[in-house]
């Protein structure tokens, strides 16, 4: 087994580069790590591990504990009121309902489109401690797009005095160069605010204005609020410095598949017993020419027919109990599965209640998903903003359109729980109409009248009336 180190020994060792760690994790969050379980399977059983399969990849430990958390976008989320043709520029599917609910809130629905690449963007975020949403400008369509980025993809700089806020931002993304489809480096460079920069970058090759037919340094950085400070077309949500965070679910994941594959071989082909003969002839076998082996096709119609071979010493049949016992070895991964889902917060007493959390399980799980509403409102808010500004620049630079005139500021956010759920201004009372204390007094005036006894004698007109 080899086993590749690297880091320092005050800053820890790790088995992979950042890069390979975040695309380990985007593999497995979508379900596409066979090659890392069968990798772990050589780690363990060398070239045994071509004959065990096939891999188990039904658990998924990872994926389980991200999906658990990231419900932030499961109801519509709650922004303060949209201009309409900012949200059809976004580009949304909402029901009619629910913006005449939430306008009568006060605001309005998150567009869906956002919201959607939002909700992809949390789960990076929490299965890779950052995520990246790309925010972009359709010159053909003449409207907004979202993009959510892979970790993977991405890496960023934080050189200026805010922690929150990257300075360089760099993204993996194939051009088309020559006819041929090349990983290419696009670098975001806000180091010098007043001469900012974006270039795509072929190896060395600076291929921006052959790639673009633009030039983007400087002035040319057109990226910029209303009052000209350049900003990023990529939100960073999470931070991308912590990208080892975690690393126990990663490797926990891919155990797990290691250990159900293992028991699942172990079922198949050591679960039953082993029988022997000694000094027997089965009556009837055949053989075959190209393997050499001996034996006879049986089913549950077979008789087997048996001779001694030497009738002066009578042969005897002997079973061995089975080499594996599926229910102690299952049981077993099954409690180290328990220890992870345990350790890593997700429910586990699947069995008793389904696979849904105990009282105390949600409790926790409910806890850590209000950690995770905080760095939403902070992404979506900036979503926002920049998706405005893009707007009104791009209005601006398009002969025969409109300026839009977005306000470029951004929104607050309400997810689940918060949400309102009464209308932002109460109604105005209207001033003929009796109160419902005036209707309550003259029902109790009634009521005390008729429980006296007393009836008042008609007037002589009425009663012959």
């Amino acid at each position: 087994m080899q086993v590749i180190v690297r880091g320092t020994s005050n800053k820890g060792i790790t088995k992979r580069g950042p890069r390979e760690e975040l695309s380990l994790r985007v593999r497995v969050f979508n379900d596409r790590h066979l090659l890392d379980v069968y990798q772990k399977l050589k780690d363990e059983l060398a070239e045994r591990a071509d004959i065990i399969g096939p891999i188990d990849m039904s658990r998924n430990l990872l994926r389980t504990w991200t999906l658990n958390r990231g419900v932030a976008y499961e109801e519509p989320v709650f922004v303060d009121t949209l201009p309409e043709q900012l949200i059809a520029m976004i580009g949304d599917s909402t029901s009619a309902t629910v913006h005449e609910e939430y306008a009568a809130l006060g605001g309005s629905p998150l567009p869906s489109v956002l919201a959607d690449e939002a909700e992809q963007t949390l789960w990076y975020r929490l299965c890779c401690n950052f995520g990246a949403t790309y925010l972009g400008w359709d010159d053909e369509e003449g409207d907004l797009y979202v993009e959510a980025l892979q970790p993977d993809d991405i890496d960023a700089d934080y050189r200026n005095n805010n922690p929150q806020e990257p300075t360089v931002i760099r993204r993996y993304r194939p051009w088309e160069i020559g006819g041929e489809w090349k990983e290419c480096l696009e670098v975001y460079d806000l180091t010098n605010k007043a001469f900012p920069t974006y270039r795509i970058y072929d190896g060395d090759d600076d291929r921006t204005e052959e790639l673009t037919g633009y030039n983007y340094d400087g002035e040319n950085y057109w990226w910029r609020y209303e009052d000209g400070t350049p900003f990023h077309p990529i939100v960073i949500s999470g931070n991308p410095r912590e990208i080892y965070r975690g690393a126990s679910r990663v490797e926990g994941t891919l155990k797990l598949a290691v250990l159900y594959t293992h028991w699942g071989a172990g079922v198949r082909d050591s679960g039953h017993p082993q029988r022997h003969q000694v000094d027997l002839l089965f009556i009837g076998m055949s053989s075959d020419a190209q393997t050499g082996k001996q034996g006879a096709q049986m089913g549950p119609e077979t008789f087997a027919s048996w001779t001694h071979k030497d009738p002066e010493k009578p042969g005897f049949f002997h079973q061995d109990s089975p080499g594996f016992d599926p229910e102690v070895i299952g049981r077993a991964v099954r409690g180290y599965e328990m220890g992870l889902l345990s350790a890593t917060g997700n429910p586990t007493n699947l069995e008793g209640t389904g696979g849904d959390p105990t009282e105390s399980e949600q409790r926790a799980i409910s806890r850590e998903i209000r950690k995770t509403l905080n760095g939403c409102r902070r992404h979506d808010g900036e979503c926002l903003r920049r998706l405005a500004a893009i707007a009104n620049r791009a209005s601006e630079a398009t002969d025969g359109m409109e300026p839009t005139n977005f306000p470029e500021v951004a929104p607050g956010a309400l997810y689940l729980e918060e949400r309102p759920s009464k209308p932002a201004v109460e109604p105005i009372e209207d001033p003929e109409k009796p109160s419902e204390e005036d209707v309550n007094d003259v029902g109790r005036r009634a009521g005390r009248e008729g429980t006296t006894g007393g009836t008042e004698e008609p007037a002589s007109g009425e009663a012959e009336a």
